[in-house]
């Protein structure tokens, strides 16, 4: 649980890393579209507990992300996601509802390149392995240290 804590303290802290691994992508435009392949409900690990992520469809060049982590059938946290061409943005909160982020705050990951199959943003990337498989590699300061929690998800829905 101690863990669960810290991870979460690094997330509201805004810790994610904005190194760049990859250059961008000069030579395609994004298509919100061709991420359709995100859209539906996963379930997978992280944390050291369970992680379910479910996408919309595209409308209006967004797509809309929900997101809880539980532990011991206890809900831990929760992420309301909005993707579009600029990368994520993301709001936190705890299991009462109550924001991490001040009301005008959010998180934000910005896009670096993206491929048919992979979204690069900084410090976070999704990767279609399969139809019905997925990973979310996040990136995280602690103690001063790097380090990448990697979520393998599954389609359920």
């Amino acid at each position: 649980m101690k863990f669960i804590i810290i991870a979460c303290t690094l997330l509201a802290g805004l810790s994610f890393s904005p190194i760049l691994e990859t250059e961008p992508n000069t030579s395609a435009e994004f298509r919100i579209e061709d991420y359709q392949w995100l859209a539906g409900t996963w379930v997978g690990d992280g944390f050291g507990g369970v992680s379910e992520e479910s996408w919309s469809l595209p409308v209006d060049g967004t797509m809309m992300g929900m997101y809880r982590h539980y532990k011991d059938g206890k809900i831990v946290f929760y992420e309301f996601l909005l993707l579009d061409e600029n990368g994520i943005r993301l709001k936190h909160f705890n299991p009462d509802l109550t924001s991490w982020e001040e009301k005008e705050d959010m998180v934000r990951f910005e896009m670096i390149s993206f491929s048919d199959t992979k979204l690069e943003m900084k410090g976070l990337s999704f990767e279609l392995k399969s139809e019905n498989e997925m990973e979310i590699r996040l990136r995280l300061i602690q103690n001063g240290e790097t380090r990448t929690e990697v979520f393998s998800m599954k389609r359920i829905e």
